[in-house]
């Protein structure tokens, strides 16, 4: 593989893994989804990526991005980043994205029908979608401890109370990500996000052990175009609401900015485990 395609949303997710393709000489070719992904690391003063092609667009430029990609040869495509879901009033949809829609029932899909769907469509345009773990394999969580920091056995059984509740709101498809404290959840992640099931489970929480978050894939989940990952932000979301620590699955999970991730929690003094679920 020498070159690949990068459908890029918001976060450091996106530059990991152009610097990661760019120490293994595979060519990397960016279309920025706007308002996501950030434009000045390709373009202007102190832009880090000035020597990658990029095009930006709008989710519903699908046709803009189709030749793109067909015009530098790119068959071979990784989706990172963060994105949220448009209604169809905010799509403003070009033809090419009429006819996709068309096709996949948007209203009618769940976000895992939705990412599955759109891979369909990729494929049938003759574009082949890679596991962000197939290009930067070195990003996966590992199993244990991350850092000086460490789960006491307390902690531990907090998370394997974790485990069973995030597999079954994901088999739902609400969340992957839940807080437990003691034994009982504090919260379950919906569409508000981390940060605000963090603060709703600090909110919660008793006086004493500090809760653990945990982190796991949906059961089934896709993950080529929907990837989980956590990075410094969500060090400084566990610090910020008292949480003691978060478990993450291990195989499963991606670690953005690793060796900066490690020394933010060490720092903090919450743990970090990769767990086989």
């Amino acid at each position: 593989m020498d070159r690949i395609g990068l459908v890029a949303g918001s976060g450091m997710m996106p530059v990991e893994i152009i610097r990661s393709c760019r120490t293994r000489g595979i060519e990397v070719y960016v279309a920025g989804l706007q308002p996501f992904a950030d434009e000045t690391l390709f373009a202007g003063a102190g832009a880090i990526f000035a020597d990658v092609p990029y095009v930006m667009a709008r989710l519903g430029e699908m046709g803009k991005i189709i030749k793109f990609f067909k015009a530098h040869g790119v068959t071979n495509l990784v989706w990172a980043g963060g994105i949220k879901r448009p209604s169809l009033k905010e799509l403003i949809p070009d033809w090419e994205t009429t006819k996709m829609l068309a096709r996949i029932a948007l209203k009618k899909q769940s976000d895992d029908g939705l990412f599955r769907a759109v891979i369909s469509e990729a494929e049938h345009l003759g574009f082949h979608i890679l596991g962000i773990e197939e290009v930067v394999p070195e990003m996966m969580f590992h199993e244990g401890v991350y850092g000086r920091v460490k789960p006491s056995s307390d902690d531990m059984d907090d998370i394997k109370r974790g485990i069973e509740v995030a597999k079954a709101v994901g088999a739902v498809d609400v969340g992957q990500a839940v807080v437990i404290q003691e034994g009982m959840v504090l919260a379950v992640e919906a569409v508000e996000g981390t940060d605000a099931m963090l603060a709703r489970a600090a909110s919660l929480k008793k006086p004493g052990k500090k809760p653990v978050m945990v982190k796991i894939m949906k059961p089934g989940q896709d993950t080529r175009v929907d990837v989980p990952a956590m990075g410094l932000a969500t060090v400084e979301q566990l610090t910020r609401h008292g949480m003691g620590g978060i478990a993450v699955e291990a195989g499963g999970i991606l670690v953005i900015e690793r060796e900066a991730v490690i020394a933010a929690a060490d720092t903090a003094g919450v743990f970090i485990i990769g767990v086989r679920v």
